[in-house]
C-alpha cells in the first residue's frame, strides 16, 4: 500500500526561516522555565484561573505581578482608593501622573503591560460597597487576594470564600512587619515534588518480568567478561546482593540499617580489583539505603487511603443532593471527587492486586549500562507501571459506578500521574479566619510555644497586629497614623493588646509578652506599608497562590509572619 501523496510546500514557506511561531509555541518558549516546574497541566490550571485582588497596595500589586508574569488567566482589581503620595513611595505600579486618580485603574493598566496574554479589569469601589450591591461578586473567581483589609471586611470576604470553596490569601504590611494568612478549602495535592523522593526500583519485590530478565542475562555475575560486568546496571547488582542475603537468612528481607549494611558488604565483594572502573558498584552502594525499601504506603498515606471511600461517599451524597435541589456545585468539587475516587481506587488496589504495595512509578534513574540494556529495563518498568495503572483504573470504574458518579472523573493521564506520585499524596485542611478570630479560637497553645521560642518576635507582632485591628475598628485609623498621635496612641494600643491577650487565651502570661518597647515601635510605624516588606510578602503570596492554583507543591498551613527588622520568619497554624 503506497503512502498518500502530499502537496509540496510553496518555496516561500521553505525560505521563511524566521517565520513567527504559532501562539502555543510562543507561549511554550516564553514559559519554558516554569513548565519545567509544574508542567503543561499546571500551566493550563494557571491560565484557567481568574484572580481578584482586593486593594491595589504595594504588597497586592507585587503578588499580582508575580502571577501575571507566569501567565495567570485574568485578574480584577477592586479598590476604591485614589493614588496618594504614599503610594508613589511604595508601589511600583503607579506613576506621578496618576496622583489623585483611581488606584485600581492605574495598577491594572501597568500590570497588563507585563504580559499581553493576561486580561485585566478593575472596579473602582471598595469591596464593602461592591458586596452590598452585588453579594455574589466574588463567586466567579478562582482565587482572592485581600490586602490591608480591616478585620470586619476581611472576615466577611473570608466567609464568602469559605462558603464557595474559593482560596483566599490575606496580606498585611505594617512597617517592618509582614503577615500572610492562607485560607484554602480542603486542599488535595498529587504532585508534592518532595526534595528527596525514594527510588522505586522494586528490588525488594521484583516483578516477574524483572526476575526473568536477570535470570536470562545476568544469572552468574562471576561468569561475565569484564567489559559486560562493568556495564551491569546497579539494580541488577542490588537484586543479586539481596537474593544472596535472603538465602543466608531463611528467605527474610533486609529491613534494618544494620541489615542493609550487610547487603552493602556483599556488594563490595562483587568488585574486580583489576578493573579501573567500577562505577556500577559505586552506584549500587549509593542507592542501597533508599532502594532496599518495600514500596508500601507510609503511616500517613495509609490513613489517607483508609478514609478515602468514606470521604468519596460523603462528597457524592452532597453532589446528588445539590443536583436534586437544582443547585450549582461549589468550585473545586469535581477536583475533590476525582482525587478521592482515585484514592479509593488506589486503596482497593493496594489491598488487592498490589499485595500491600503501591503501584510502580515506572521511572528509572540514570545508571551505568549499555544502551540496549538500559532501554530494555526502562521499557520493563514502564510496562509494569501501565499494568498497575490499568488495575487501579478498573477499580475506579467500578467504584464510580457504585457511587453513581461520572465515568470520566479519573481520566487515564490524571490517574497515571496520581499513581506515579502516590507515595507523597497530601490533604490539607485549613482553619477558617472566622474560627481564628472567634473568642474561643484554639490558638493559645500554638502562640504559647511561639512566645517561648528563642526569638518570639513574630508571635509578638501577630498579637500587635490583632490589637491594631481592634484599635483601627474603634478609632478609624492605624495606631500612630499621624506623627502627632504616636505618643498619645500608645496607651490605647496597650489596652487593645491586653484585650487581645485575653481573647487569645494568653492573659495568664507573666510578664506580659508584649513590652512597652514593642508597643512604641508598632505605633512609630503608623500603619505604613514599606515597599521592601511588601515586595517580600508579595513574592511569598504569589508562591502560595501558584501552589493553590496548580495543586502542586505543599502550601504552608496557615500563617506566615515576617519580621523585617531582623529577617526572622515563622509559620504558625493559627
Amino acid at each position: 500500500e503506497t503512502a498518500p501523496s502530499r502537496a509540496p510546500l510553496p518555496p516561500s514557506a521553505l525560505d521563511q526561516k524566521d517565520a513567527p511561531m504559532a501562539p502555543d509555541n510562543e507561549k511554550r518558549k516564553r514559559y519554558d522555565r516554569q513548565l519545567r516546574l509544574w508542567g503543561e497541566h499546571g500551566q493550563a490550571a494557571m491560565e484557567d484561573c481568574s484572580v481578584c485582588l482586593l486593594n491595589g497596595t504595594g504588597a497586592g500589586t507585587e503578588a499580582l505581578k508575580n502571577l501575571v508574569l507566569p501567565g495567570i488567566g485574568s485578574f480584577t482589581v477592586v479598590d476604591g482608593a485614589v493614588v496618594t503620595e504614599a503610594d508613589l513611595g511604595n508601589n511600583f505600579f503607579v506613576e506621578q501622573r496618576d496622583l489623585r486618580t483611581s488606584r485600581a485603574a492605574c495598577v491594572t493598566r501597568l500590570l497588563q503591560e507585563l504580559n499581553e496574554h493576561v486580561s485585566g479589569a478593575f472596579v473602582a469601589e471598595d469591596i464593602a460597597q461592591v458586596l452590598s450591591s452585588r453579594p455574589d461578586f466574588l463567586h466567579s473567581f478562582g482565587l482572592v487576594i485581600a490586602t490591608q483589609l480591616p478585620s470586619r471586611e476581611l472576615c466577611e470576604v473570608a466567609r464568602i470564600c469559605a462558603d464557595r470553596s474559593i482560596p483566599l490569601i490575606a496580606l498585611h504590611v505594617h512597617g517592618f512587619f509582614g503577615y500572610l494568612r492562607l485560607a484554602l478549602p480542603e486542599h488535595v495535592v498529587v504532585e508534592s515534588h518532595p526534595a528527596h523522593a525514594m527510588l522505586d526500583l522494586r528490588v525488594m519485590a521484583p516483578p516477574a518480568e524483572l526476575r526473568s530478565l536477570v535470570a536470562d542475562r545476568f544469572a552468574s555475575l562471576a561468569a561475565l567478561p569484564d567489559a559486560e560486568f562493568s556495564h551491569v546496571p546497579y539494580v541488577v547488582l542490588l537484586l543479586h546482593a539481596v537474593e544472596e542475603w535472603s538465602a543466608a537468612h531463611a528467605g527474610a528481607h533486609p529491613s534494618s540499617y544494620a541489615q542493609k549494611k550487610e547487603v552493602r558488604a556483599l556488594l563490595e565483594t562483587y568488585r574486580r580489583p583489576h578493573l579501573l572502573s567500577d562505577t556500577n558498584i559505586e552506584e549500587a552502594l549509593a542507592a542501597a539505603n533508599t532502594a532496599l525499601s518495600r514500596p508500601e504506603p507510609s503511616r500517613a498515606l495509609s490513613s489517607l487511603l483508609a478514609s478515602a471511600r468514606g470521604r468519596l461517599s460523603g462528597l457524592a451524597a452532597e453532589v446528588h443532593a445539590a443536583t436534586a435541589r437544582g443547585e450549582e456545585a461549589p468550585a473545586g468539587q469535581r477536583t475533590l471527587l476525582s482525587f478521592w475516587l482515585m484514592a479509593a481506587s488506589l486503596q482497593a488496589y493496594v489491598a488487592g492486586e498490589g499485595g500491600g504495595l503501591l503501584p510502580a512509578s515506572g521511572a528509572l534513574p540514570d545508571m551505568t549500562a549499555d544502551t540496549a540494556t538500559y532501554v530494555q529495563l526502562q521499557e520493563l518498568y514502564a510496562r509494569q507501571a501501565r499494568a498497575d495503572v490499568a488495575a487501579v483504573a478498573a477499580h475506579a470504574a467500578h467504584i464510580a459506578s457504585l457511587e453513581s458518579l461520572p465515568s470520566d472523573l479519573a481520566p487515564l493521564a490524571e490517574l497515571t500521574r496520581f499513581c506515579k506520585n502516590a507515595p507523597h499524596l497530601a490533604v490539607l485542611r485549613f482553619r477558617s479566619l472566622e474560627e481564628e478570630y472567634a473568642a474561643d479560637a484554639p490558638v493559645a497553645a500554638e502562640l504559647t510555644r511561639a512566645l517561648a521560642a528563642d526569638d518570639p518576635s513574630c508571635a509578638i507582632l501577630y498579637i500587635l497586629l490583632r490589637a491594631s485591628q481592634a484599635f483601627a475598628a474603634q478609632r478609624g485609623h492605624a495606631p500612630g497614623f499621624a506623627d502627632a498621635d504616636v505618643e498619645s496612641d500608645m496607651p490605647a494600643l496597650r489596652l487593645c493588646v491586653a484585650e487581645q491577650l485575653k481573647r487569645l487565651g494568653l492573659n495568664g502570661e507573666r510578664p506580659c509578652p508584649v513590652s512597652d518597647d514593642w508597643v512604641a515601635e508598632y505605633c512609630r510605624w503608623g500603619g505604613a506599608e514599606t515597599h521592601n516588606i511588601a515586595s517580600v510578602l508579595g513574592g511569598v503570596a504569589a508562591q502560595e497562590a501558584i501552589k493553590a492554583v496548580t495543586r502542586q507543591y505543599v502550601p504552608l498551613n496557615n500563617t506566615f509572619l515576617f519580621n523585617g527588622s531582623n529577617g526572622v520568619t515563622a509559620v504558625y497554624e493559627l
